[in-house]
């Protein structure tokens, strides 16, 4: 129906510095005699045709390599300068099977590849290429969505699948050929296919569900695809628009004990079942944390508090989900074996490790927070306020303290309201835990202590050394803390007052 294309085709918006790109391609292309016809793909176009703004320019090309094309791209770009681009080789990772050609043309880095068919070998990710149709490169594609051109020579999208445009329209998730196949190949789609539907709030068609409930795709996924990449897809579904809903579909389907890995030496969890049991923690707590992240991005004053913005708020809550996912395990520890030396550790650390190949930052931020989280919650329901106590949390969690708070909130509102299946949230009772914790957090500035983590020691190990004539150890230890707790008791005083 080419009215449709048409009308869509006049509501993509393309900048002067795309066309400048495009203009360059094609005058590259007639002065090397090329009949190439050139594409961009994927991502780009469905981002132009929901009218957002797309930063990756993708390009397929029908009748060349990439790396062929870029050569004399740059040739004409940086005449006399020898190679100008980068090309990432055929299977230098698990996924990235074919050259891809990566330069810089105005000021704006592009990738350059051909079109492709593939044929799968069963056990692994890694297809065998051959240049291909446009129709075969389509078909190919994880979604409908992700799976259509816009012609740069002849200036139209086009849409092979003949599903893509509708599919956007009408907000569905379905994949270019039968969902099984697609996912069998490569079993990373299953997240790409949770991820974009989660991005955008589009609904998942039946079929998929039913090829993910398929035992083969789980199988697939444990033996198939690197920890490395299932932890790139979470970090974008985790710092994206709704985390909490990503977390629900992982649920759903099933897969936690697929994404997650535990140590062997902890037995409890080595059965799907146990991980699904636990895992119904992890969705509800997930699902509070998402209407409390939602609250923070509306109103950064939320709770009175005062919440990063823009890059660092999605840091914040990228690890504050990953925290959250983990708190049902959070008191499970298992042995490591070195040599005759054995050591105990937190499953926590292990899986953030090992399995969701989390950066150090993350690590750390996932660990203060889950052993600290018991304890925050305990002393926010001691009759008394607990001075010390509280402050020598607060100094061990350090900037980490408010992230923790919205986990407490979360946990004890799922331990005490939703561990039966049958209720659903509700906000009412939800806000109830956050005006706990928020009187909490303001008994700890009633007592001056909510920065305890910044103290600087009126007397530091120098001077009590000098002041005491010890040489450090245990005893130093001791007075330096005592030091702490006399500061937390009376924040505003003063050295004098401290030696008295």
């Amino acid at each position: 129906n080419m009215s449709v294309d048409e009308e869509i085709n006049k509501d993509i918006n393309i900048t002067s510095e795309e066309q400048e790109i495009f203009d360059t391609l094609l005058e590259v292309a007639k002065n090397n005699n090329l009949n190439t016809t050139i594409r961009v793909n994927g991502g780009w176009v469905r981002d132009k045709l929901l009218n957002k703004d797309s930063k990756d320019i993708d390009f397929a090309l029908d009748d060349i390599y990439g790396a062929e094309f870029a050569e004399m791209l740059s040739n004409h770009l940086y005449p006399g300068k020898s190679h100008k681009y980068g090309v990432i080789k055929a299977n230098s990772e698990k996924s990235k099977h074919l050259e891809t050609a990566t330069l810089k043309v105005h000021g704006q880095f592009i990738d350059l590849v051909n079109l492709r068919s593939e044929e799968y070998a069963e056990d692994s990710r890694v297809p065998e290429i051959r240049i291909g149709t446009p129709l075969e490169d389509s078909l190919r594609r994880d979604l409908t969505i992700n799976a259509m051109f816009y012609n740069v020579n002849t200036r139209k999208i086009e849409d092979f699948t003949h599903k893509g445009i509708e599919d956007l329209k009408k907000g569905i998730i379905r994949t270019p050929v039968e969902p099984l196949q697609t996912f069998l190949d490569d079993p990373l789609r299953v997240l790409r296919t949770i991820r974009f539907a989660t991005r955008f709030g589009f609904e998942i068609v039946d079929e998929i569900h039913q090829a993910i409930a398929d035992p083969g795709i789980k199988e697939a996924l444990k033996v198939k695809v690197s920890y490395e990449r299932i932890g790139k897809e979470t970090d974008l579904m985790l710092s994206g628009e709704n985390p909490a809903d990503s977390i629900g579909y992982f649920y759903k389907y099933k897969i936690f004990s697929h994404l997650l890995k535990f140590p062997e030496t902890c037995e409890e969890l080595q059965t799907e079942e146990k991980v699904d049991e636990l895992t119904y923690c992890t969705l509800k707590v997930c699902q509070i944390l998402g209407k409390l992240f939602k609250e923070i991005k509306s109103n950064p004053g939320f709770m009175s508090f005062d919440w990063p913005e823009g890059d660092n708020l999605k840091e914040l809550q990228k690890n504050t989900f990953y925290s959250a996912m983990l708190v049902p395990f959070r008191n499970y520890s298992y042995t490591i074996q070195k040599g005759k030396k054995s050591k105990i550790d937190q499953v926590f650390n292990y899986v953030m490790y090992e399995s969701l190949k989390q950066p150090n930052k993350g690590r750390n931020f996932a660990a203060s927070c889950l052993s600290n989280l018991d304890l925050i919650i305990e002393l926010s329901n001691k009759e008394e306020f607990n001075v010390l106590e509280v402050g020598k949390t607060i100094k061990s969690l350090g900037e980490l303290l408010k992230p923790t708070l919205l986990l407490a909130i979360c946990y004890e509102c799922f331990e005490q309201n939703y561990t039966d299946f049958s209720i659903e949230l509700d906000d009412a009772t939800i806000m109830k835990y956050v005006n706990k914790y928020v009187n909490f957090y303001q008994k700890m500035e009633a007592h001056k202590i909510h920065n305890a983590h910044l103290f600087k020691p009126l007397q530091n190990g120098k001077d009590l050394m000098k002041l005491f004539d010890i040489k450090g150890g245990m005893i130093l230890k001791v007075l330096t803390e005592e030091v702490f707790k006399w500061q937390l008791l009376n924040p505003e005083g003063s050295v004098e007052e401290l030696r008295a």
